[in-house]
Order: structure tokens, then C-alpha cells, then sequence
């Protein structure tokens, strides 16, 4: 079982034009920023314009000569979860931003960091949100405040969700009130 297994799998569908584009999330992807992660599966966003399109190709997919294991399909012998981008506007927005990577002597394509950050919020599990904590230190933070604007919910769960997770008992320089002329010259006598 090897991810570059199932990454060249990946391309074939594509080069037959059986997906039209894709690109990988998750703990995979993460690993384009930052330290390798233990993982036993690859998330892969798929683009589709229809519902339709999405299950032509997972149905091709899913007949394949490998297997399926429960939500996942096996491709080069390794778990495989699809996800289409007729499921959320953030989905298009990964695999049309995603970035172009070497995983061995094999191109792909994986999510932005920011990207990964917004999905690993959404996902909000304890493993998410130290990932988000690794990857934070290497953002584009203006491109990612954009992306929250553009994705996050009325509520502003995930902007919400990244200020826990940044703890703001230190808070960025930017959210610091301005300083008063007193705080300046030192205390009064």
C-alpha cells in the first residue's frame, strides 16, 4: 500500500478523463507544509459541475478491478474517500486554488495551507486543530482572513473555532488595542 499507488491511480483517471480535475485534502496534503503525518487514507476532492458527473465517475472508479471498504474506494491499494465539489463552494474553491506538487517523481495536486485550514476547522477535531496550530505559522494570513470571509457561516463558526484554537490569551498585534501616551512614558509617581 502506496499513496504514490494511488496518487498515479489518480492521474489515470484523470489523463482518461474519467475526473476532469481533482486534488487532495487532508492529513496528505498537510504533509506539503509541514512534517509527515500519520495517516492510513488519502481525501481527495473531485471536480464536478453535476451531482450526475460525480456519481458517472465514482461509479467508474468504484468499478475498477479493486475494492471498496466501506466509505472509501481502494486505488493502488490504499483507501480512498471522494468528495465531490457539487457538495460545497469550498470544495471548487481547493481544486481550482490547489497547488501543483511532487509526491516522489509523480505530480498532483494538493489544497492551499489555508484551504486546509478552513476544511480542518469544519472537521474541528482534536487531531484537526493541531494540525491547524503547525500549519499556522507558514499562512498567508491576508488570503486566509479572505477565505473565512467568503466561507465561513453567518455565525462565524470557523473564525470562532481559529481564535480558540490561536488562544488570543496572546493576542496578534493587529487585535492589540492601541496604546495609551501613559502605557508609554511609564508609571506615574
Amino acid at each position: 500500500m502506496a499513496f504514490i499507488d494511488a496518487v498515479s491511480a489518480l492521474n489515470g483517471f484523470k489523463r482518461r478523463r474519467i475526473i476532469r480535475d481533482y486534488a487532495i485534502i487532508g492529513a496528505v496534503a498537510a504533509t506539503a507544509y509541514m512534517e509527515p503525518i500519520f495517516t492510513e487514507d488519502i481525501d481527495v476532492v473531485i471536480l464536478a459541475d453535476t451531482n450526475e458527473e460525480y456519481f458517472e465517475a465514482h461509479g467508474v472508479i468504484a468499478g475498477a478491478p479493486e475494492e471498496q471498504d466501506g466509505m472509501h474506494q481502494i486505488v493502488g491499494g490504499v483507501p480512498v474517500q471522494l468528495f465531490p465539489t457539487t457538495v460545497m463552494p469550498l470544495y471548487r474553491d481547493v481544486v481550482e486554488q490547489a497547488q501543483r506538487v511532487r509526491i516522489d517523481n509523480v505530480r498532483t495536486k494538493v489544497a492551499t495551507a489555508e484551504h486546509l485550514v478552513l476544511l480542518f476547522l469544519i472537521a474541528n477535531r482534536q487531531r484537526d486543530r493541531l494540525r491547524i496550530s503547525y500549519l499556522l505559522d507558514d499562512l498567508d494570513e491576508g488570503y486566509l482572513e479572505n477565505l473565512l470571509e467568503k466561507f465561513d457561516d453567518q455565525q462565524k463558526t470557523l473564525t470562532s473555532r481559529l481564535r480558540a484554537i490561536r488562544g488570543l490569551a496572546v493576542p496578534r498585534e493587529e487585535e492589540m488595542a492601541p496604546s495609551s501616551e501613559a502605557d508609554e512614558s511609564g508609571p506615574e509617581t
